[in-house]
């Protein structure tokens, strides 16, 4: 990816359905030019944006991640039988140990108490499941961003802010809206009416209100190799109890921190680290220890390889080359 390429996705982490002639000027590059690249990017699976239900809309029980042993040679095999369920929203083959590391979502926690405990078990390879149950998320990867805009540019753009005090109403009348804007989050108001029976004025004032309620995520993601971000690391750390929030936030501040949570489970929290290279762990780590004395790393999963992020299937360079609808209100044992 060069320069523009990656000029291209930062603006749309900011501003996921902006149109070319709002962005033109921001980049100075003519909408033409930006619509054909980004056409390009997306054909060849280097970015694409989709959509699901905020972290907020999830009730405690909502979101896990799950660690997953499998019988020997059989993980990645395992893996991409995990990918077609909706309920397993990203997928990866990790080292240390586990085999697979699986971010389950469901709307409610029987759902993805049927899904771990009932599901899971009996796809082949698999031996055995560990759950660590997300009580509260501090950063959701869909507020990570490139640094490859200048300040000017990303005031230009602009930014969603969201609102998410309170728990917000049922997402459920919008279902058949999140499984299409989960398919292309830039699909146009004209296929989205005529997916959804609603008319597209009402869809131009109802996406951004659920964006910046928080009960919509609209997210722009790339293949982190050819952006620069190679190396993925999950790691659990262990936080006294009366600093979880603000360790946490902390966590979450730091450029290459994708995503970081509570969590209840043999740690308290978790963070999942995008790096340049493997050597840059040590020096995360180690602001972390500067930053919060007392917190430490119990834990660490570097990813093999990335199957599913958020509903996209990847190849083995971490390109999208599929989409499983991330359909969270199905019956997850429908299936069996």
């Amino acid at each position: 990816m060069d320069e523009l390429d990656l000029m291209m996705v930062n603006a749309m982490q900011l501003s996921p359905r902006a149109s070319w002639t709002e962005l033109a000027e921001p980049l100075g590059v003519d909408a033409s030019t930006l619509s054909r690249r980004w056409a390009q990017l997306t054909a060849e699976g280097f970015a694409w944006i989709t959509c699901y239900v905020g972290p907020s809309q999830l009730s405690w029980g909502g979101m896990a991640l799950v660690e997953v042993g499998c019988a020997a040679g059989q993980a990645e095999e395992a893996a991409g039988r995990i990918a077609r369920y909706p309920h397993a929203v990203s997928v990866e083959v990790v080292s240390g140990g586990r085999d697979l590391l699986v971010t389950v979502a469901a709307v409610t926690q029987p759902s993805l108490a049927s899904f771990v405990l009932d599901v899971l078990p009996r796809v082949f390879g698999v031996q055995w499941v560990r759950t660590t149950m997300i009580v509260r998320m501090a950063r959701d990867a869909g507020s990570w961003r490139l640094d490859s805009l200048d300040p000017l540019q990303r005031r230009r753009i602009g930014e969603e802010q969201t609102e998410t005090n309170g728990q917000p109403p049922s997402l459920a009348p919008h279902r058949e809206l999140i499984l299409a804007l989960g398919e292309d989050g830039r699909m146009p108001y004209s296929e989205l009416s005529r997916r959804t029976g609603v008319p597209s004025s009402t869809l131009r004032r109802r996406i951004p209100e659920l964006v910046r309620s928080g009960r919509l995520t609209i997210r722009c993601d790339t293949a982190a190799r050819e952006a620069g971000w190679p190396v993925h690391v999950s790691l659990w750390l262990d936080v006294p109890v009366e600093r979880i929030g603000d360790v946490c936030a902390g966590l979450a501040a730091m450029p290459e921190t994708r995503m970081s949570a509570h969590v209840a489970g043999g740690a308290s929290a978790v963070a999942i680290v995008w790096l340049h290279r493997l050597e840059d762990l040590a020096d995360w780590e180690h602001r972390v220890a500067v930053a919060h004395p007392g917190v430490g790393v119990v834990d660490r999963a570097v990813s093999l390889r990335s199957v599913k992020r958020t509903g996209r299937l990847l190849d083995r360079a971490g390109r999208a080359a599929g989409h499983v609808p991330m359909d969270l209100w199905a019956d997850p044992v429908s299936g069996l």
